[in-house]
């Protein structure tokens, strides 16, 4: 995986995040496997990563909790990972974006869709989707399979400039 890594201070604490690439925003959100041992956003996205990355500009963050970011003051609700994502997105001046997520990382992509609209531009969510997609202004990819199943159909949905 050939990438940038950074430290990026939000909210107070320091966040590990990747980046690499050049052209439009896309931001990648890893799945939650606190017990499981989660290796955050390089062991989420590593079987992806030069594809994306040869379409957009890939930030790749460790969300709070998981990987080599602290807790920090993030609530671990779909609604608290939002609201730390857009200090996210502001910390890295990304106005807007494109969004992937796994697993819990779709529902926070979703969540940041519903609250912030202008600044998301597309969301894919891949694995299980347990929620609604009512209210959600941009378009929304669902896909079934984990992220290195399904590389050339997520880039080509998410690294697009054209409207769907």
């Amino acid at each position: 995986m050939r990438h940038d890594e950074t430290v990026v201070p939000v909210a107070g604490s320091l966040v590990r995040a990747y980046r690499a690439g050049s052209g439009a925003e896309l931001v990648l959100l890893h799945g939650g496997r606190r017990g499981g041992g989660s290796g955050g956003a390089r062991q989420a996205w590593e079987p992806v990563w030069t594809i994306l990355a040869g379409h957009a500009r890939v930030t790749a963050p460790d969300l709070p909790g998981f990987g080599g970011t602290p807790p920090g003051g993030t609530v671990p609700t779909l609604t608290g990972y939002a609201a730390w994502l857009r200090a996210f997105l502001d910390a890295c001046a990304i106005d807007r974006a494109a969004l992937a997520g796994v697993s819990l990382g779709g529902g926070i992509a979703l969540r940041a869709a519903l609250d912030m609209p202008h600044r998301i531009s597309r969301v894919a969510v891949c694995g299980r989707l347990d929620r609604r997609l009512d209210g959600v202004a941009c378009p929304v990819l669902v896909l079934s399979g984990a992220p290195c199943r399904v590389a050339e159909e997520l880039a080509a949905f998410l690294c697009t400039t054209r409207s769907r």
